[in-house]
């Protein structure tokens, strides 16, 4: 990997913990509640929404394991799937107890805080680690960059699926977004040391 991933890593958690700061301290953020008043007219986005789900996520975490045990024999890899899969997700429930932002006061049969987005934070973080591996078997440049170009997108139309449900404000989403890229970057780091 190189200085660039892990300067935007560090400039991601930099980033996150602004918006942590500010949500934190009941701070106004700038055009989130615009946002999440009129991207509910957004239905179409919904069903990207099962992305991030749990059901999805394990199953497709449970496919790339396989493949990474019974085809790659990889299992720094392995590991480095769980890692990246669970930690991010208790991860994401840790900083959730510690903020304790109630979720927006709109029907959205959600329980739980709503800050960081789990969706986002570790539906990115998959849809990352599989690209990753995927793209190791790829050779052309073009067809790493179309993989990781993808991943990124769905990362997207899930994260802001869950603004158009008005299942959490803005902010929950880019929270999750940059402390899930975060967290991604430093496992690949400690994957590419050992392997």
């Amino acid at each position: 990997m190189n200085k660039i991933l892990y300067t935007t890593a560090i400039i991601s958690f930099m980033l996150f913990m602004t918006i942590a700061h500010f949500v934190y301290h009941g701070l106004e953020i700038f055009g989130e509640e615009y946002l999440l008043k009129n991207l509910n007219s957004l239905h179409f986005m919904e069903i990207f929404s099962v992305i991030g789900t749990e059901i999805v996520i394990g199953v497709a975490s449970i496919i790339l394991i396989l493949f990474l045990w019974w085809v790659k024999k990889d299992y720094e890899g392995i590991i480095t799937v769980v890692v990246l899969v669970a930690g991010s997700n208790i991860l994401n429930k840790a900083v959730k107890g510690l903020m304790e932002r109630e979720r927006p006061p709109f029907p959205h049969g959600e329980e739980g805080f709503s800050f960081p987005s789990g969706h986002a934070m570790v539906g990115l973080v998959f849809l990352l680690v599989a690209a990753y591996f995927i793209s190791k078997e790829v050779s052309s440049i073009g067809k790493r960059i179309t993989v990781f170009t993808l991943a990124v997108i769905l990362s997207l139309l899930t994260g802001f699926s869950r603004v158009v449900e008005q299942a959490h404000y803005p902010s929950d989403i880019a929270a999750g977004f940059l402390l899930g890229y975060s967290f991604f970057v430093l496992c690949i780091f400690l994957y590419e040391k050992r392997s």
